[in-house]
């Protein structure tokens, strides 16, 4: 499947269950690094808006790029009314922004998709001088018993599963920087009832959709792994917000 077409359809539910990132992400922003008011955000892979949305609360002005049409729309319908949201159809290599437009770079949750090379010439592009570039991710622990049982889930029912974020992963993420770069940690652990946890898996690109023959053992599977972990109807997450920032 060609990456820009994994979550066709998936708009509503990417809204409604995907996390938000750690509020301590932006107080570092803000209070530490000084990012002032006024400064212009290119959100790349802005998917539904989940990460633009938490810009606009802190700047005047974020660029939404986002290739799939249906997270578009969806980014639309949540973020228009807000003033400095402007979504454009673009792509990680491709933005469609003018040349020098931009203080800053993101991609939240969405590097992993990316042509690194293409990006990175993309970046330098459209940033202005002395602009950077942050890459953003809820990174659930590998090492906690319910990551583990879904890891194991995923890759029973997709076998071309490469791990949660498509294998994405510390050194990944500073290895595209040209120079050493900031990392910015937070907890962020999630909480979820079950339907909530139920939307969460099946917001994943990977997740075995409804028209697949064993939808209905998937989703019995995916009980079983709610059920083995929560407690009082509510299953925890370990997860932390990382932000890799620097120069590219």
């Amino acid at each position: 499947m060609d990456n820009r077409n994994r979550f066709d359809g998936k708009g509503e539910i990417y809204a409604k269950a995907r996390p938000k990132y750690a509020e301590a992400l932006f107080d570092y922003l803000k209070n530490v690094l000084n990012v002032p008011f006024d400064s212009v955000f290119a959100d790349i892979g802005s998917g539904t808006g989940i990460f633009t949305e938490q810009l606009l609360d802190c700047w005047r002005k974020v660029y939404a790029v986002e290739p799939d049409a249906d997270m578009r729309r969806k980014a639309e319908e949540r973020l228009s009314r807000i003033e400095g949201f402007i979504s454009v159809d673009g792509s990680d290599a491709d933005t469609k922004l003018p040349d020098g437009s931009v203080d800053f770079v993101t991609a939240a949750q969405a590097f992993h998709w990316f042509d690194a090379e293409a990006f990175g010439k993309e970046c330098r592009r459209i940033l202005r001088p002395g602009g950077k570039v942050m890459i953003i991710y809820n990174f659930r622990d590998p090492n906690a018993a319910c990551t583990k049982a879904l890891a194991e889930l995923r890759h029973r029912y997709s076998p071309e599963f490469q791990g949660f974020s498509n294998g994405i992963n510390d050194e990944k993420c500073k290895a595209f920087f040209v120079r050493e770069c900031t990392v910015f940690r937070a907890d962020n652990t999630q909480y979820y009832d079950r339907q909530g946890y139920f939307d969460r898996v099946l917001s994943s690109s990977y997740s075995t959709r409804e028209s697949d023959g064993r939808y209905s053992e998937y989703l019995t599977d995916i009980g079983r792994v709610f059920d083995s972990f929560s407690a009082d109807g509510i299953i925890a997450v370990p997860t932390k917000t990382a932000a890799y920032i620097g120069k590219v």
